[in-house]
């Protein structure tokens, strides 16, 4: 019996299979696989011109890419979207830090900061044209506007909800106000500041477009209208996957800064790795 118990302790559990261990990947994958083959099956029975097929957007996109078209939109578009950001999280963020620490500041800006984050920012698209003529000043001032505001207002949630946490931290260590600032409020404040850099990258993706759309017709949004224009189904849906594309390379960037830089988010937030 005593043998028995050893051998059975011995001896190596089968480790699980390959199936259940890349359960999820399969799952993802399928479902993508899936709407492909359905996507191209509709081809058989819907023209062209409605909806275009996997097959037929492939093509476009590949000569898309040879005649230089799409990479030059591409790349305008990218630099435009990367220049509103980063003026829009001086700003917003800035601004937010100040809210945030300085009760009058905050009081006075509160009420402007709700009326423009109630402001339809599509309707400024003409002011920007006002302002700055049909330039890409104009569509980067535009993104700057339009993906401002979830920063701000995550922004100063962040040190709010710092506030309440340890607002007698700083005052232990003997810290001033812009050295709690600097080494309590803003690292306790840098989960919020991500979520709302998550949600200025997907509206700064609509400005983006409209941009390009209404000002000077250039970049990726200028590229849909000239294709919806001229009715290239398979043109149009290769520049909105480009477009795509544009914002989920800008997702990635942000979601590996975070992880370099302030690994700590996911560990504290339950999102680790490997955990279920």
């Amino acid at each position: 019996m005593i043998v028995d118990k050893e051998v059975a302790r011995n001896v190596v559990k089968p480790s699980p299979s390959w199936i259940r261990a890349n359960s999820d990947r399969i799952y993802r994958w399928s479902s993508v696989a899936t709407a492909l083959i359905l996507w191209q099956l509709s081809g058989l029975f819907l023209k062209p011109i409605f909806i275009s097929t996997p097959s037929s957007v492939a093509l476009s996109f590949a000569h898309l890419i040879s005649d230089g078209k799409l990479p030059g939109a591409f790349l305008r578009s990218l630099l435009e979207m990367i220049g509103g950001l980063i003026a829009a999280g001086i700003v917003g963020i800035g601004v937010g830090l100040l809210m945030g620490r300085v009760r009058h500041i905050e009081r006075a800006l509160e009420p402007l900061v709700a009326f423009g984050n109630a402001t339809p920012t599509i309707a400024l698209l003409p002011v920007m044209e006002v302002w700055f003529g049909i330039t890409t000043a104009a569509r980067v001032a535009f993104i700057m506007v339009i993906a401002t505001w979830p920063l701000l207002v995550n922004t100063v949630a962040g040190v709010k909800a710092t506030r309440s946490n340890f607002t007698d931290v700083g005052k232990a260590f003997g810290l001033n106000g812009w050295s709690q600032t600097w080494k309590i409020y803003f690292p306790g404040t840098v989960p919020f500041i991500f979520v709302g850099i998550r949600i200025a990258l997907a509206v700064g993706a609509v400005g983006m477009v409209l941009g390009g759309q209404e000002i000077g017709s250039t970049g990726l949004g200028g590229l849909s209208v000239i294709f919806g224009g001229y009715s290239q189904t398979s043109d149009l849906v290769a520049t909105i996957v480009s477009t795509t594309g544009l914002a989920l390379i800008l997702f990635m960037l942000s979601r590996k800064a975070q992880d370099r830089y302030f690994p700590w988010i996911r560990d504290t937030s339950g999102g680790r790795r490997g955990s279920k």
